[in-house]
C-alpha cells in the first residue's frame, strides 16, 4: 500500500499540480507551491526529478501524440491534455515506459487499454487532480492533499469553427471544421 501511495503522489506530481503550462514545460517553477509540489524540497534533500515535465516529454515524443499542453480550470481541476492521432496512437501510449510505472504504482490495472473504443478516430486524453482546500475532502490514506484524480478520453464531434487556430493540435482531425482564418 505505502509503494501505491507513493508512486500515486509521483503521478499528482506528474500532472503539474501547481504549475502553469509554461513552468511544466520550461521545467522551472516560480516559485514553490505552498502545497509542496513539483520542485519543491526539504533543506538539504537531494533534489527528485521533475515529473511533470518527464510526463510530458514522454507523452511529445510518444508516436501519434499531436500535442500536449497543461493548465487549470477555474473550478481549481489541474490538468494535462494531450491528443492523439488515433485510438491506437493512445493504446501505444498505455504501453509507454513513463506511464507503465506509473500504473504500476497505482496497482495497475487489469483492464486492457480503451477496451471500449470501437474507431480509430482521434483521441483527447485529460487527467486531472483537484487539491483539496483546508484538507477537506482529502482521499483517506494519500500522501498529498487531493480530493480528486482523474483520467477521461474524449473524441471529437463533426463540425465547429476556428479563425487563426484551434485548442487541439492541427494534426487532431475533425470532420467538417469550418476554417474562417483569412476570410
Amino acid at each position: 500500500m505505502r509503494q501505491i501511495l507513493s508512486s500515486t503522489a509521483a503521478l499528482v506530481a506528474s500532472i503539474g499540480v501547481g504549475w502553469t503550462a509554461n513552468q511544466v514545460a520550461t521545467q522551472k517553477p516560480s516559485a514553490p507551491p505552498a502545497h509542496g509540489g513539483p520542485g519543491q524540497t526539504e533543506p538539504g534533500a537531494a533534489a527528485s526529478p521533475d515529473m511533470g515535465a518527464m510526463l510530458m516529454n514522454a507523452l511529445k515524443s510518444s508516436p501519434g501524440c499531436l500535442g500536449v499542453d497543461a493548465g487549470q480550470f477555474m473550478s481549481g481541476k489541474n490538468s494535462i491534455v494531450a491528443w492523439f492521432e488515433s485510438a491506437d496512437a493512445a493504446r501505444a501510449w498505455y504501453g509507454n515506459p513513463v506511464h507503465k510505472r506509473m500504473m504500476a504504482g497505482m496497482g495497475g490495472s487489469q483492464r486492457k487499454p480503451l477496451e471500449h473504443v470501437t474507431s480509430n478516430g482521434p483521441v483527447m486524453v485529460i487527467a486531472t487532480i483537484t487539491m483539496a482546500q483546508d484538507g477537506k475532502g482529502t482521499i483517506e490514506g494519500f500522501p498529498m492533499p487531493i480530493s480528486q484524480i482523474s483520467i477521461e478520453l474524449f473524441s471529437p464531434l463533426p463540425g465547429g469553427a476556428h479563425v487563426n487556430g484551434r485548442l487541439a493540435p492541427e494534426g487532431f482531425k475533425v470532420e467538417h471544421m469550418i476554417d474562417y482564418t483569412g476570410q
